[in-house]
């Protein structure tokens, strides 16, 4: 580190010279001009005695037990930017031509010249030194500041990155839950969402019926926004019951209950959630008819352990259910009639008695062996 005159109020010079007169009658003019000499009398002294508050040294080259040439190189590795003078007898041009090319002092004065050319060289040498002193304490500081700006811009990268991440899942999170859920989710910092699992969960599918017929009358353009319609009435339903949607299927929807986030009533949100779509439905209908589209809904919904999770490739997956009951659901929905919302007695048992049914036994389901009590739901009880 490199640091200024300690001195209050003067500057620090060395003065190196092993001829004794030379080294008194050069230290009286320095402290003349107002310098604090500090006079080495050879080359060791001088290496013993340089410290960081020297702001410039005066070295003879001629000297008994370490040359000012072996100095020079000493004191710069100590210190690369301290200005030295060379101050000798040497006066051919050539031989200081050589030593400038080789050394690279700050100056050369020849002893006996005019003693205002040395306080010329000494004040211009730390002058110089002072500006690169300022310019150093200046590099310093841009370093730290430079390392400061490499801090925050890592913590910014790692903070940009955490949020990018978090939009991504909070995003992904949305593609199947309301965004209140996802963002209760992603709030609380759980990584515990979306995970392959076997979970007792309410599975629900509804679908559509008579859209088939009325789509093969309407226009293209027709179809869309009826299914748009739909979809977005029906989604708002399933997000307020907390439900999440595995997938939209031409015109019917496959939703679960109880994941991501672990409702103890699952059933009864799906039951719920599927008597208002009902209701929603007969709203819609007033306008569809219109277009010629007498469509009404079905549901079917079932509770019983599944496994849901992740399920596809690298490139494109999904998070689904899958499992025995998953396809009791569908077969279910596939039996409703029109307005009938059908569920099994593992559904009714989570109701609380809550709904008045319709008993309907030994309903034979496709691609289900054993044939099934399974009950309509007519309404809410009073």
């Amino acid at each position: 580190m490199i640091s200024e005159n300690k001195t209050p109020g003067k500057i620090s010079v060395m003065l190196v010279d092993d001829d004794l007169s030379i080294l008194q009658t050069t230290s009286a003019v320095l402290e003349e001009e107002g310098y604090d000499v500090l006079a080495c009398g050879g080359g060791k002294e001088a290496i013993d005695k340089f410290n960081d508050s020297v702001l410039a040294v005066i070295l003879d080259i001629t000297m008994p037990d370490i040359s000012g040439f072996e100095v020079f190189e000493i004191i710069k590795s100590k210190n690369h930017y301290v200005p030295i003078i060379f101050h000798t007898g040497y006066s051919e041009k050539e031989k200081r031509i050589d030593i400038r090319r080789h050394f690279r002092p700050h100056a050369y004065v020849v002893k006996g010249s005019d003693p205002e050319q040395l306080l010329d060289t000494v004040a211009g040498a730390v002058e110089s030194y002072k500006n690169i002193l300022e310019n150093v304490k200046l590099n310093e500081v841009l370093k730290e500041r430079n390392k400061l700006i490499e801090e925050f811009n890592r913590s910014l990268e790692d903070k940009v990155k955490r949020q990018v991440e978090e939009i991504q899942r909070t995003s992904r999170l949305k593609r199947y839950v309301s965004p209140q859920i996802a963002e209760s989710i992603i709030s609380k910092g759980s990584d515990r969402y979306l995970v392959n699992a076997r979970k007792l969960l309410t599975i629900c599918f509804s679908d559509l019926k008579g859209f088939t017929q009325a789509s093969e009358k309407m226009e293209p353009e027709t179809t869309v926004k009826l299914l748009n319609e739909y979809f977005a009435e029906m989604t708002t339903l399933i997000f307020k019951y907390g439900g999440t949607i595995d997938k939209f299927i031409g015109d019917g929807i496959l939703i679960f209950f109880g994941d991501p986030i672990n409702y103890e009533n699952h059933a009864e949100r799906a039951v719920k959630m599927a008597i208002d779509m009902r209701n929603k439905i007969q709203e819609l209908r007033k306008h569809w008819l219109e277009y010629g589209s007498n469509i009404d809904i079905c549901s079917g919904i079932n509770t019983g352990y599944v496994t849901v999770g992740n399920v596809g490739s690298a490139v494109q997956m999904n998070y689904t259910v899958i499992g025995h009951e998953v396809n009791i659901a569908h077969r279910l929905q596939l039996e409703a009639k029109v307005s009938q919302i059908l569920i099994t007695s593992n559904t009714l048992a989570g109701l609380k008695n809550m709904v008045e049914t319709e008993e309907i036994k030994n309903v034979k389901l496709k691609g289900i062996y054993s044939p099934m009590t399974v009950f309509n739901v007519i309404r809410y009880k009073e």
